[in-house]
């Protein structure tokens, strides 16, 4: 006992003699608009102390060292502020200070996927919109990343089951979505497979991220292949920008339950770090089995029926008769994930950043270019090294996709798997010249790829498989300020490949500003989307003929009434493959934009984008026929006799006489189908955007999306071809916030119906009206509650042929910050 005493005789000893050797800062924050501005962040430059007000605009700062000290004031809507302030040991000094609102919003917005560098948002050479910081936290009350892109011109977010999303700009759309490249943290954290981007897989949370650029357009003459038609740019928290610890619950309907949870802080002066950790879980309410010969029923007309064999027990999930018993064995959607991350700043310009992370999901069903397919249990590990400084920015990262059970194809008698790896390092230089006129940017990027479909008793996805592929790329911009109001951009990209020919991407822009806060811009661009590992060398069963298709009898029928000499095919009866098509080569694009971008007045904001876009080689859908140069057709040579043998082989969903070819891997027969590059379009938009601030607590937006294209040509006319977004599309937004107390908000968007046709899954997307309401309330400036309810009238509907009835589903997110 008497120890205890003298420690804590001690503890009060040393707590004393610090405050004794130190000073306090208070005061309260204000604005011209409002007697107390809550929630802005105050700090003492090159210390550890910082502090954000209360809703009634008042801080504190304790312990801060003697002397002349630098304090910062910064928050969301208010300009930045500094002040100087004379602390004397032992006392209090009291620092008031009235803030100025931005008086241009948006102008102040700075962005980096445009360009590869900081830039105003008013300046930027792209279409490109941002997610602030206040949209990410009413986000957080969903907690689905994708789901905050939703209301942006000219941005698709389809939604094809609870957490099974895919993200577009512009058109031309596909079931696995590769035509957008996506960057968190600057790596891709796409399947190397399929470049499907699997949005519940992230490592890092929504709660973790700071901002999100979407830039809308192509991007490949900087970002590379699969910049197609767009760029993402996904930026989580620095250390320093989060320090303490935040814990969030969310809740909701179909069992759903969240759990956040992120530490940071100060080891010294250089030296900070970050922990995260999350938890995922949901009911997979709205998954229905397709299985009709075992009681299973289509959702809508046009679907394909699910499929139940041999494959699920080979996944390992024993006692399954029917789709509808695979369902309910892995009707919880589930993931949980980490990071941790320490920074080093070598100099106030300077710093190295180290950074893993892994997550593990399961029990999610998406839909594919075959139809819905169960994703049963993946890790996906990743680490990244990073140096950022005035001139240079260097990263380096790996990462892994790791399939730990079969994924089952629900409606083919398929397995499917994949462990990849993906390692990549790219190095960029900057400077400016000419009193800062001259801009310029060079880089060069290296990239392996592994991939391996052979793996945890799955049916071999590729053949060949267990590739490596090596992709290098050369980049460089400049921008001139050929006058004050007037800048030239010009930037070019070189990829070389060992899995495609070499590509050059070019782009050229002019940026004028004829007044302040008003930009207009003309862009020229070349970009390229890759042919997936799928795309070149898939090998998968999908099917069998039935008995009656007998091969070696419609041979000897025909020889018998043609007098054509038989072509000896066997009796077996053939399997129907899904092939590759190893000569298939890159679509491309050339695209021509124009854009506004202006302040009218302080309170309005307007964008204008329209664009026509060349497209070339469009990879197709898997048909019969198409690959005639590498899967040689089986002819007699003879009309008369091919004419018989097409009607022989009878009516499918496919056309079986185009397909009928030789296996090049065993020698027999084989109904084959695979894709090629056919046709030539034009694809041309327009795309409106409005924020309006009547007062300054409420924004009123609206924004509007029209998309038309021609077929030029069309190879294939079996092969129909179609954008797969919607030719119109509308957002209207209201959203009220009274700043640190409560916010409120509601978004009504309308799409028009369209047709999809991705594979083999085809139909109509009939038109539908979306509303979703948000709100929030903070008790303290620490705790928050928000809520979230999406399709609050509850309108069934679905946003892509072949995925789920989306129904009303409402969260809600309690959240506390610790200092």
């Amino acid at each position: 006992m008497r120890n205890i005493v003298s420690y804590l005789v001690m503890v009060c000893a040393v707590i004393t003699t610090v405050s004794a050797q130190s000073g306090n800062i208070t005061g309260k924050v204000s604005s011209k608009e409002s007697d107390a501005a809550s929630a802005v962040t105050v700090r003492v430059q090159n210390q550890k102390l910082r502090t954000t007000t209360n809703i009634q605009g008042v801080y504190t700062l304790s312990v801060v060292r003697p002397g002349e000290q630098t304090i910062i004031f910064s928050g969301p809507g208010f300009k930045e502020t500094t002040k100087k302030v004379t602390v004397v040991a032992g006392e209090t000094v009291t620092l008031n200070v009235e803030l100025e609102t931005s008086d241009i919003p948006m102008s102040e917005v700075t962005v980096y996927g445009a360009a590869r560098r900081m830039q105003k948002i008013t300046e930027a050479p792209a279409a490109i919109s941002v997610v602030l910081p206040s949209d990410i936290e009413r986000g957080n009350s969903h907690g689905q990343l994708a789901k905050t892109l939703d209301n942006f011109p000219g941005v698709a977010v389809v939604q094809s089951g609870m957490n099974d999303f895919n993200v577009n700009t512009r058109g031309f759309n596909n079931s696995i979505n590769r035509r957008v490249l996506v960057l968190l943290d600057g790596r891709d954290p796409s399947t190397p497979l399929l470049n499907l981007v699997e949005w519940n897989s992230f490592q890092s949370s929504l709660s973790d991220v700071s901002k999100i650029e979407v830039v809308r357009g192509p991007g490949s003459a900087l970002f590379g292949a699969n910049a197609y038609n767009g760029v993402i740019n996904i930026t989580t928290a620095t250390p320093l920008d989060v320090i303490g610890t935040r814990v969030s619950v969310t809740g909701g309907e179909y069992e759903t339950f969240r759990a956040n949870i992120r530490h940071a802080g100060e080891i010294s002066d250089n030296w900070s770090y970050k922990l995260t950790a999350n938890y995922s879980r949901q009911k997979q309410a709205w998954i229905s089995s397709r299985d009709t010969a075992h009681g299973g029923s289509l959702e809508y007309p046009g679907l394909g029926a699910d499929v139940i064999d041999g494959r699920v027990r080979r996944a390992g999930i024993d006692s399954i008769g029917s789709i509808a018993d695979l369902i309910a064995a892995n009707d919880i959607a589930k993931s949980i994930s980490g990071t941790a991350r320490v920074d080093y700043n070598l100099s106030p310009t300077e710093l190295i950043t180290a950074e893993i992370g892994a997550s593990r999901y399961g029990g999610e069903y998406f839909v594919n270019t075959t139809g819905r397919i169960l994703i049963n249990d993946v890790e996906k590990p990743f680490a990244r090294l990073a140096y950022n400084s005035k001139h240079w920015n260097v990263l380096a990262n790996w990462s892994r996709r790791n399939a730990l059970s079969p994924h089952i194809v629900m409606n083919a008698t398929a397995t499917s798997s994949e462990r990849s790896d993906v390692a990549v390092i790219d190095a960029q230089w900057n400077d400016s010249f000419m009193d800062e006129n001259l801009r310029l940017i060079l880089g060069a990027s290296h990239e392996y790829q592994h991939v391996n479909t052979t793996t945890v008793g799955a049916s071999p996805l590729l053949s060949p498989d267990n590739l490596h592929n090596n992709f290098s790329g050369l980049y460089g911009q400049f921008e001139y300020r050929l006058l004050d109001n007037l800048q030239l951009v010009g930037a070019a990209r070189f990829d070389r490949s060992t899995f495609i020919e070499s590509q050059f991407s070019p782009k050229g822009g002019i940026v004028y500003t004829p007044i302040q806060n008003h930009t207009f811009r003309l862009t020229v661009n070349r970009s390229f989307l890759r042919p997936s590992y799928s795309d070149k060398f898939r090998r998968s069963v999908i099917g069998g003929l039935p008995p009656s298709v007998n091969l070696a009898k419609i041979d000897s029928t025909i020889s018998a009434q043609t007098g054509v000499e038989k072509l000896g095919l066997p009796s077996v009866t053939p399997q129907v493959l899904f092939l590759g098509n190893p000569t298939i080569g890159v679509e491309t694009a050339l695209s021509y934009e124009f854009g506004y971008k202006g302040v009218i007045t302080k309170e309005l904001y307007v964008t204008v984008d329209g664009y026509w876009n060349h497209r070339t080689n469009f990879i197709s859908q898997a048909l019969g026929g198409l690959a005639k140069d590498y899967y040689k057709q089986i002819r007699y040579g003879n009309a008369q006799a091919d004419s018989l043998m097409r009607v022989m082989l009878g009516a499918s969903n496919y056309d079986r006489y185009q397909g009928l070819s030789l296996d090049v891997s065993t020698g027999l027969p084989a109904f084959s189908i695979s894709p090629t590059n056919i046709g030539l379009i034009n694809e041309y938009g327009l795309e409106l955007g409005v924020n309006y601030y009547p007062i300054n607590n409420l924004l009123l937006s609206a924004n509007f999306t029209s998309l038309s294209y021609d077929i030029v040509e069309n190879k294939v006319t079996a092969q129909k071809i179609v954008p797969n977004t919607s030719p119109a599309r509308v957002n209207l937004g209201a959203q009220y916030e009274e700043q640190g107390v409560f916010d409120v908000g509601i978004n009504i968007q309308g799409v028009k119906g369209f047709e999809w046709v991705a594979g083999l899954v085809q139909g109509s997307v009939p038109e539908y009206w979306v509303v979703t309401l948000n709100a929030g309330y903070n008790f303290t400036k620490d705790l928050r509650l928000g809520v979230n309810v999406f399709n609050l009238l509850d309108r069934k509907h679905y946003q892509i042929f072949g995925g789920t009835i989306l129904r009303r589903y409402a969260t809600a997110e309690v959240s506390f910050v610790l200092p």
